[in-house]
C-alpha cells in the first residue's frame, strides 16, 4: 500500500487534480493536511470516499509538526502501507514509464527512505493561455543549481512503512539511522508560481506562515530555509521570497504584479538564452501525460 499525505488550503481545484492524478498514478490512499480551508476542498476530500481522509489544523505556522505527527501514526492508521511520501498541492508525483511501485521499486530495501528531487516549472511569457498548469507551464529550471531554482532544494521524500514511527521531521531525519539516499529520478513535478493572480495570492499569504511566537514571516522563513536546505540554494531563495514580501509591503498590489511580469514570469527575450546555459530547461513529457487524459478527469465527478 502506498500513502500520500498533501498539505492543502483553499486550493479545491488543483487538490481535486492532485489527487485524481495520484490515484491513477499508483497512489492507494491520499491523506489531506487540510489548513481550515473556506472553499469547496472538503466535498473534494469526500467525493473520493474510502480513497481519501483528511485532519484539518488551523494553523499554517504548525504544519510542519502536523504533518510529522500524521507520518507517525500512518503506521498505526494504515498497517499495510508500504510506503509514505509527503507533498504539497501544486507537486506531482511522475515519471515517464513508471507508476508509483515501479519507481519506487528501484529504492534498496535497507534504505528506509528515498529524497527525489523536484522539477521546478516557472511561468514564461510563452505558456498556453489555456489548460491546467501542468499542461500549460513546460519549461523548468535547469536543476537545483539553477539561478533560476527558488524552491525548496532538499527534495521531497518516500518513507518505508516500518521507518514512520521513527519520523522526526517531513525532511530531515537523522534518527532513521541512514544517510541520505537521493533517487535518480527527479520525480516531483512543482508548480510553485502558476500564474500572475496565483503568485500574488502566494505573496499576500506570507504572514500565515509563522508558527506562533516566531519573529515576523520573512525572516522566520528565511531562518527556516537557512536550516533545512542544501547549498548553494538557500540564501537564493530566502533572497527571493523577502524580495517579494518587500515588494507588496512597499508597493502594494499594483508592485507585486509589474514584479512578477518584469522579475518572475521568464520573458520571451530570455527564454533562449537560458536554455542556451542550461539555466531552463524545455521539459513537455508530464505536459503532454495530462494533456492527453492519462493524468486528470475531464470535468464534473472523479473519475473512478
Amino acid at each position: 500500500m502506498i500513502v500520500l499525505l498533501l498539505t492543502s488550503k483553499n486550493e479545491a481545484d488543483l487538490l481535486r487534480l492532485n489527487i485524481e492524478h495520484h490515484l491513477r498514478w499508483g497512489v492507494d490512499h491520499v491523506c489531506v493536511a487540510d489548513n481550515a480551508s473556506s472553499d469547496e476542498t472538503p466535498q473534494v476530500v469526500r467525493s473520493y470516499g474510502d480513497a481519501v481522509s483528511t485532519i484539518v489544523f488551523a494553523d499554517f505556522g504548525e504544519r510542519q509538526r502536523v504533518r510529522t505527527e500524521m507520518l507517525r501514526r500512518m503506521r498505526e492508521r494504515h498497517v499495510r502501507a508500504d510506503w509514505a511520501g509527503v507533498s504539497d498541492t501544486d507537486e506531482f508525483w511522475w515519471a515517464p514509464g513508471m507508476g508509483a511501485r515501479e519507481l519506487l521499486a528501484a529504492v534498496p530495501r535497507d534504505v528506509p527512505a528515498a529524497t527525489f528531487d523536484q522539477k521546478l516549472f516557472l511561468p514564461t511569457e510563452v505558456d498556453s493561455p489555456s489548460g491546467s498548469a501542468c499542461e500549460r507551464m513546460v519549461h523548468r529550471a535547469g536543476g537545483r543549481s539553477s539561478p533560476l531554482f527558488t524552491s525548496y532544494s532538499g527534495g521531497k521524500t518516500f518513507y518505508r512503512g516500518a521507518a514512520l514511527s521513527r519520523v522526526t521531521h517531513e525532511h530531515r531525519n537523522p534518527d532513521l539511522g541512514s544517510p541520505e539516499w537521493r533517487h535518480a529520478v527527479p520525480a516531483v513535478h512543482h508548480y510553485m508560481v502558476q500564474g500572475e493572480d496565483h503568485f500574488v495570492a502566494k505573496v499576500r499569504r506570507f504572514p500565515a506562515w509563522r508558527p506562533r511566537g516566531r519573529p515576523a514571516p520573512v525572516r522566520w522563513y528565511a531562518a527556516l530555509l537557512a536550516a533545512a536546505a542544501a547549498p548553494p540554494a538557500p540564501a537564493l531563495k530566502s533572497a527571493v521570497k523577502q524580495e517579494w514580501w518587500r515588494v507588496w509591503e512597499t508597493g502594494g498590489e499594483a508592485a507585486l504584479r509589474e514584479h512578477y511580469r518584469s522579475r518572475v514570469r521568464v520573458r520571451r527575450e530570455d527564454i533562449d538564452g537560458h536554455l542556451a546555459s542550461g539555466a531552463l530547461v524545455r521539459d513537455t513529457s508530464f505536459a503532454e501525460h495530462c494533456a492527453a487524459g492519462d493524468g486528470f478527469p475531464s470535468a464534473g465527478a472523479p473519475a473512478r
